[in-house]
């Protein structure tokens, strides 16, 4: 009986553990495949895969591929009425490039808005 309490509150405090651990996560991310060049304020990203990581702390989206830095932007979150289906980007046409507006991750009502201006390639 003393076994199986000990089990049970062992078991209780990695449950508090784990939520805890994911309220304190101020990050939202997602992996997408460019297939075609796209500008993030500036910044030329390549068709290929990416990972997009926003930290609400800081206001800044990352872009990564193959784990290195390409971009780094300010941006925004904003709530939708609705939540997204999918993890997809918002792009705008103008002139020749194509740009980055915003980025919706899958299962979530907050967008993440590319703020203009105050963007940072890191190579």
């Amino acid at each position: 009986m003393k076994k199986a309490l000990q089990c049970t509150f062992a078991a209780l405090m990695i449950c508090a553990i784990a939520a805890v651990t994911a309220f304190a996560d101020n990050n939202k991310s997602g992996k997408l495949h460019l297939t075609k060049d796209v500008t993030v304020n500036g910044t030329l990203l390549k068709a290929g895969e990416y990972n997009f990581k926003f930290d609400e702390k800081t206001n800044e989206l990352t872009i990564l591929k193959g784990g290195k830095v390409k971009a780094k932007t300010a941006a925004r979150l904003e709530t939708r009425n609705e939540k997204a289906k999918i993890t997809s980007i918002l792009l705008n046409q103008n002139g020749n490039a194509v740009e980055l507006v915003a980025l919706r991750f899958g299962g979530s009502n907050q967008e993440v808005v590319v703020s203009s201006g105050g963007a940072a390639t890191v190579q």
